[in-house]
């Protein structure tokens, strides 16, 4: 839930960079189902349509490179047939190795919530000049002008705040660390008690333009939505009427569905609240699908491999380190390696994909595999090791028995 203030004349475009992202169509026909979805207006689902699509093509950090149609099938799935054109292309050349592309998933759950946050950003500005100008706005520099937002909220936060009264509280439901609470959409007292949350949570669920009528911007989105009975908002709070960690459920003809689940200053809820929040999913409870927010948190819908195909979800909402699927596990993980510090043991196959994509979070492991550890010293530069790494004894860097030193004389010691 992105912060909010006034915004300034935007700053001169970066760049969007030259990428072969191969499946570049399907990552525009997404944005746009997306867009459709939503119901946003013409003029957003341009923009989405052109900045957006090419920033996410230009410059979305989570691609896979695609050398081979190996890769591709990789990246894409078995099931997808390579395109012709692609495997001309990735033909084995005897003067150089085939020139470098990309795969990028249309439904990448970090670039559907980049999509949102700046949906968000953008909505808010309705009625100001920007919005005039909107097609002339980079993506780029819509994400500069929605950063600047959040760093001048942080100078402000002390201002603004509104008591509260509890009247536009329902229970829900208690737990170890406090009570969840939803937000009464018909009480008059409902933007008062948005704008208290916002003001201890340092987010802009009520965070509203006119801080003398609680109307406009961000907050006037929420408080319509929720008057309207499109969206369901809930916090956990503790004693003293402390809020620790909101969330929003927007409501469909399919059910409810996670929309957003923050902390403070929209980072994800401390992990002292994740048994908290995981009992209140399995009380509602959402629909099972996957979430940005959810995952980043630690939690996760793991769906019943035993259930009927075609019907309703089946499964349960359940911490990552609970995960029974080795292929989920790996999926969730993939972009949320800080969770593996959760992990008493955690599996060797985590481990391998923790060194091949993101070495650099070795040291949040607990335990690390003696085979992995002799491939992070075969393969990692001595000064990237982690200290925990560069300390293990001999014993503990081995591949089947065999001690690193013997595999390789002259091997560093471990």
């Amino acid at each position: 839930m992105p912060l909010t203030t006034p915004v300034a004349d935007p700053a001169p475009p970066a760049a969007y960079l030259p990428r072969d992202v191969v499946n570049a169509p399907e990552v525009k026909a997404a944005i746009a189902r997306r867009s459709s979805e939503r119901g946003d207006d013409a003029d957003m689902a341009a923009w989405l349509r052109n900045h957006f699509f090419r920033w996410a093509i230009g410059s979305f950090e989570h691609v896979l490179t695609v050398h081979s149609m190996a890769d591709y099938l990789a990246a894409a799935g078995p099931a997808k047939p390579v395109p012709d054109w692609l495997a001309r292309r990735l033909q084995p050349r005897a003067d150089a190795q085939p020139p470098a592309c990309h795969y990028l998933d249309p439904d990448h759950l970090l670039l559907i919530e980049r999509e949102r946050v700046l949906v968000e950003f953008l909505r808010a500005r309705r009625g100001t000049r920007l919005e005039q100008k909107l097609q002339r706005i980079t993506c780029f520099m819509a994400l500069a002008m929605w950063e600047r937002e959040h760093q001048r909220m942080q100078a402000r936060r002390s201002k603004g705040w509104v008591p509260s009264s509890g009247l536009a509280l329902r229970e829900v439901l208690r737990t170890p660390n406090g009570t969840f609470f939803e937000f009464d959409g018909s009480h008059s007292a409902l933007r008062e008690e948005m704008a208290y949350e916002s003001y201890h949570m340092q987010h802009c669920l009520g965070q509203f333009a006119s801080l003398k009528k609680l109307s406009g911007g961000y907050g006037e989105q929420y408080a319509q939505a929720a008057q309207d009975g499109r969206l369901r908002l809930f916090t956990l709070r503790s004693a003293g009427n402390l809020p620790h960690v909101t969330i929003s459920f927007g409501v469909a003809a399919d059910g409810l569905r996670v929309d957003q689940i923050k902390g403070k200053q929209n980072r994800h809820p401390m992990r002292k609240y994740a048994d908290d929040v995981l009992q209140f999913l399995r009380t509602l409870p959402p629909r099972g699908e996957r979430h940005a927010d959810c995952e980043g948190m630690g939690l996760v819908f793991e769906p019943d491999a035993s259930a009927p195909a075609g019907g309703a979800a089946a499964g349960q909402w359940k911490f990552v380190t609970d995960v029974a699927d080795a292929g989920f596990l790996l999926s969730v993980m993939s972009a949320n390696f800080h969770l593996i510090e959760h992990f008493e043991r955690p599996p060797a196959a985590l481990q391998w994909l923790l060194l091949r994509i993101a070495p650099h979070e070795l040291d949040r492991l607990r335990y690390v595999d003696p085979a992995v550890a002799a491939a992070a010293r075969l393969t990692l530069p001595e000064k990237s090791l982690p200290p925990m790494l560069r300390d293990l004894p001999t014993a503990a860097c081995e591949i089947e028995g065999i001690p690193l030193t013997a595999i390789v004389p002259g091997a560093l010691p471990c």
